[in-house]
């Protein structure tokens, strides 16, 4: 089931973004698409969070509202220590280089009338040298995400999709950013592709030190690359755990029917598939947002919205009925 609630945020000092009741509304003619509510996480430092859940589940907004783009309705959004959702327009555009975006189309993410190296090196153009980088060390960043720098004159069409994806890579590097938000960037690459950009993103945060924000409906990339999984339906909350933890053992009614789907995956759980349309986010279910699909709900679901709490070390769940043992 789906809910709210703290629980699960991290005190250490080592966090490096921490989002607390962050709501994000969108009012249209007839009504309010309610697309975040009431969603917490945090991200420490060197550290891979997935979100994962199906197409309008709110995980892409709930990462824009992150970096301000849009605001949230309501809720903070701590970035070392400060609040950037209180910032002036101008004091935050000062802060956005340190949150670089790697957008689901390689190619069309791309100005197709800029070469590589001048899509590359915009940043340090707009900004000027960092610690990391240079107008002057662009091509060894191009080589470091497998682009031979000979081929900067280049325009994107002239790379394949993988290729583009490497080149936004490079582009999201070169500010020398503390946070990435990769947003679904594997899913229009063949699968070959896709193991190669995924190797490629986690030899990246080695090296560069950056922490990602990896967003997908596909859970096996999703176990493949996170280091913690948050999943998310109509807007809400449902289950956050490490990576292996949540897909050894998931509690949470949703996270199972989505693993029972993965074709040949060998996750522990029975064979569970949902019934029923996805709600209106004009108008969600009262209480729980997964009753009116979940195989579990009761009366109580229906009136009552879960609170997240900790079913096992660092395990936490939005539910009034777990799967547990």
């Amino acid at each position: 089931m789906a809910g709210s609630g703290t629980a699960h945020l991290r005190d250490t000092d080592d966090v490096l973004v921490r989002v607390e009741n962050m709501v994000v509304e969108f009012p249209i003619s007839g009504g309010t698409v309610h697309a975040v509510s009431d969603v917490s996480f945090d991200l420490v430092e060197g550290e891979t969070l997935g979100i994962v859940g199906e197409s309008g589940c709110g995980k892409s907004t709930t990462a824009r509202a992150t970096i301000q783009l849009p605001k949230p309705t309501s809720g903070s959004v701590w970035f070392k220590g400060r609040d950037i959702s209180k910032l002036s327009d101008e004091e935050m555009r000062r802060v956005r280089p340190e949150f670089q975006m790697i957008f689901q189309d390689p190619i069309s993410s791309l100005n197709p009338r800029r070469t590589v190296t001048e899509i590359i090196s915009e940043g340090l153009r707009v900004w000027g040298p960092n610690d990391s980088w240079s107008l002057d060390t662009v091509p060894e960043l191009m080589e470091s995400v497998g682009i031979d720098p000979r081929y900067g004159e280049r325009k994107p069409h002239q790379f394949s999709g993988g290729q583009c994806q490497r080149i936004s890579i490079a582009r999201a590097l070169v500010l020398d950013p503390k946070v990435i938000i990769c947003d679904e960037p594997v899913s229009a690459l063949d699968v070959s592709v896709q193991a190669q950009i995924l190797n490629l993103l986690e030899d990246m945060k080695a090296r560069y030190g950056v922490s990602l924000m990896f967003i997908s409906h596909d859970l096996s990339v999703v176990k493949n690359i996170s280091d913690r999984v948050m999943v998310m339906y109509m807007g809400k909350t449902c289950e956050i755990a490490g990576s292996d933890e949540l897909f050894d053992k998931p509690v949470h009614h949703y996270t199972r029917a989505l693993m029972a789907a993965i074709p040949g995956a060998e996750v522990n759980v029975e064979e569970q598939t949902l019934d029923g349309e996805l709600p209106s986010a004009i108008n969600p279910p009262a209480g729980c947002r997964f009753n009116t699909r979940c195989p579990a709900a009761t009366d109580r679901c229906r009136t009552e919205e879960p609170q997240i709490t900790e079913v096992s070390v660092n395990h936490y769940v939005a539910c009034h009925h777990p799967v547990l043992g």
